[in-house]
């Protein structure tokens, strides 16, 4: 006679699934911070707890405004979670949304009318490159993902190892 296996209850498994999503949600924010190498987005450290991913500088606004490209990194950047929660397909948490507001970053730094007119569709474009960016450094973002559920917090160097771990393991399989 055969028993059913034991399942665990959705109790149980609750709060691992929410430690899960939300590590990856902190470690798709510092991948991709790692991956544009500009001031504003070096990483000072990643947490689990409160402040999540945080950065030893504030992205100057007169900077963002007048250099697109940094503007659009620093955006990119902040859609990392919203991107992530996308991908997985759950809620992203309120205090989650608000640590750097990417409609208020590009809105500080867009200065011509014409462009605070189309505000939302480059939202949505630059959410969409950072949905690709996410699923081409899948294995970054879980390997970053599994430091932070394992120490609770990463400083900058431990998630550039990480990263390169990730980057040699997928160099070394795809040659």
């Amino acid at each position: 006679m055969t028993r059913p296996l034991p399942t665990a209850s959705a109790a149980a498994t609750a709060p691992h699934a929410d430690l899960h999503a939300a590590s990856l949600l902190l470690a798709a924010e510092a991948v991709l911070a790692h991956l544009h190498p500009r001031a504003p987005l070096r990483v000072a450290g990643v947490t689990l707890d409160a402040p999540g991913v945080s950065y030893p500088l504030d992205p100057d606004p007169q900077a963002l405004a007048a250099h697109r490209g940094l503007r659009e990194d620093v955006v990119l950047v902040a859609l990392a979670r919203t991107a992530m929660a996308r991908l997985l397909s759950v809620a992203l948490p309120e205090a989650e949304a608000a640590a750097r507001n990417p409609r208020r970053l590009l809105a500080a730094a867009v200065t011509d009318p014409e462009e605070l007119e189309v505000l939302d569709a480059q939202l949505t474009v630059l959410e969409a490159r950072a949905r690709a960016l996410l699923r081409r450094s899948w294995a970054e973002v879980e390997v970053v993902a599994a430091g932070l559920r394992e120490y609770g917090q990463l400083d900058p160097q431990a998630v550039a190892h990480r990263i390169a771990c990730a980057q040699g393991i997928r160099g070394t399989l795809l040659n």
